[in-house]
C-alpha cells in the first residue's frame, strides 16, 4: 500500500494456489517468486505516470535489491546480511548522492545490484553480482506448484 493518511491509498493485491505438501526448499522457492512477483507489480504502480507526478520512487536504484535483502533477514533472521553487504558510512553514502543524484534517478529493474565507485568518478554506477548468501534461494517458476489466480 502506498498514498497518504485518511486521504488516498492505492496498491497491490494478487491471489497464488499453491500445491500442498511442499518441502522446506520448495516453500522458500515459491515465497521468493511470490515476493518479487508483487515487488515488481508495486514497483510499476509507483512507475505509472499519475505518481510519476509526485514522486520518483518506482524502481529507484535499491528498490528491489532492498527488498530481497529484507525477504533473506525474514527467512534466515539469524545472519547477518547487512554487514555482508558491507554497507559505506554516511559521509560517503552522501558524497554519492551528490555526485550521482537521487537513487529515483537510477532505475534498476531487477535484483542486481549498483555499485558506486568510491570515491565517485565519471564511470557511474556499475552493476555486480549479489553476494553469494543472497543467491541461495531460486524463485519457483510458476505452473506445477503455484501460480498466480484471479
Amino acid at each position: 500500500m502506498m498514498g497518504r493518511k485518511n486521504l488516498f491509498k492505492v496498491g497491490i493485491l494478487k491471489k497464488y494456489d499453491i500445491k500442498k505438501g511442499l518441502d522446506e526448499n520448495q516453500k522458500k522457492s515459491v515465497a521468493l517468486s511470490i515476493f518479487l512477483d508483487v515487488s515488481h507489480a508495486f514497483e510499476s504502480l509507483q512507475s505509472n505516470w499519475l505518481f510519476r507526478k509526485t514522486t520518483n520512487s518506482g524502481y529507484s536504484a535499491e528498490d528491489l535489491v532492498s527488498n530481497l535483502v529484507g525477504f533473506y533477514r525474514a527467512v534466515h533472521p539469524d545472519k547477518q546480511y547487512i554487514s555482508i553487504c558491507e554497507p559505506v558510512s554516511k559521509s560517503i553514502a552522501l558524497e554519492i548522492w551528490d555526485k550521482y543524484g537521487e537513487v529515483g534517478f537510477n532505475k534498476n529493474y531487477s535484483t542486481v545490484p549498483y555499485i558506486y565507485p568510491i570515491p565517485p568518478s565519471k564511470n557511474g554506477p556499475m552493476s555486480v553480482p549479489l553476494p553469494k548468501e543472497l543467491n541461495t534461494i531460486k524463485p519457483a517458476k510458476q505452473g506445477l506448484i503455484f501460480k498466480e489466480v484471479g
